[in-house]
């Protein structure tokens, strides 16, 4: 996967009033994100002073780094990475770290958020993608997350550390997929997704109004297979990271 489409320029630019008269009005506290493009610069967003603008590149490039001291195999994975004007995600997945169920193993992924519109902060989450059916699945609380606002820095400087906390719980994972398989789907858990992802599309998911006959983790693998394949990849990590919370993954 060819991720120079990530890189393109943004930089901070003043913002003022423009009226008929031959002087500008400055405005005080605030600044422009834009991207220059030829004579003209498009605007992404205008944010607060106290906004840290984190160019993609310079989060991408030492994050690329960490990855490949790790010593094993990776790669960047297109099913869930995508790049707007204002947001972005980059997918990176493990083959040789698998979960697996019944059907299929699940590699370990890690997934990279920044944003130029402040949508979200600088996130890293930790997941895993279902090699079947290509299901992007967030396991944030059982392997790991990390989060900055855009008023601070964001390091990579314990990621070693966190790629290890994550491997360990591997097996904490695979228990929990293991326990998700032989219990069935009951009506709280299905009140507490239609909450999260709203009636009409949790319907659309499972083909009824009523509590399906299936397994827990068979009703999430056809929630994860809707999301990552019905949804359009800007939407697909608030949706798989509401149902991990519902989840608890």
């Amino acid at each position: 996967m060819n991720i120079n489409n990530f890189y393109f320029p943004v930089e901070e630019k003043p913002i003022a009033l423009f009226d008929d008269l031959p002087w500008t009005d400055k405005i005080n506290g605030y600044k422009a994100i834009v991207s220059p493009e030829g004579e003209s610069d498009q605007v992404i967003s205008v944010v607060k002073n106290s906004y840290k603008l984190v160019p993609n590149r310079e989060l991408i490039e030492p994050f690329m780094d960490q990855v490949s001291n790790l010593g094993v195999r990776w790669k960047i994975d297109p099913s869930h990475s995508f790049c707007q004007i204002n947001r972005m995600r980059l997918q990176i997945t493990f083959p040789d770290i698998l979960l697996k169920d019944e059907e299929s193993d699940i590699p370990m992924s890690v997934y990279l958020h920044n944003s130029y519109d402040q949508s979200e902060g600088v996130r890293l989450f930790w997941g895993a993608i279902r090699s079947i059916c290509t299901n992007g699945m967030v396991f944030g609380n059982l392997l790991g997350s990390a989060y900055a606002r855009h008023t601070k820095c964001f390091s990579f400087d314990n990621f070693y550390e966190e790629f290890g906390y994550a491997s360990d719980n591997i097996t904490l994972v695979q228990g929990k997929i293991q326990a998700l398989q032989d219990r069935p789907v009951e009506k709280e858990l299905m009140d507490s997704l239609q909450k999260a992802l709203g009636k009409r599309r949790l319907e659309e998911i499972t083909q009824t109004d009523q509590v399906p006959d299936q397994s827990q983790w068979d009703l999430l693998n056809d929630i994860t297979y809707y999301i990552s394949h019905d949804e359009a990849k800007p939407k697909r990590a608030g949706l798989q990271m509401k149902v991990s919370k519902v989840y608890a993954l």
